[in-house]
């Protein structure tokens, strides 16, 4: 065994804690992450104005671009 002068074991106490409490930090975010469940984001619907395709986006935006034509619409309705 190595004898250790103060300040070393002052730093090996220091570093213990500071590990201690790095890992319950870190299991308790990874615990609170895991059970929250994902949901989905709510659909707008787009009814593109210059040529009427009807399509969904799932993004909460004010205006949307078309798939066909490239215009932007406003969304018509959200669930």
């Amino acid at each position: 065994m190595m004898p250790l002068t103060l300040p070393e074991w002052m730093l090996a106490f220091l570093v213990a804690n500071l590990s201690v409490v790095f890992a319950a930090t870190l299991y308790y975010s990874l615990r609170r992450y895991r059970r929250m469940p994902r949901r989905r984001a709510v659909p707008f619907i787009f009814r593109c104005a210059a040529c009427g395709h009807v399509y969904v986006d799932h993004r909460n935006v004010p205006m949307s671009e078309c798939g066909k034509c490239g215009a932007m619409n406003e969304n018509v309705k959200s669930f």
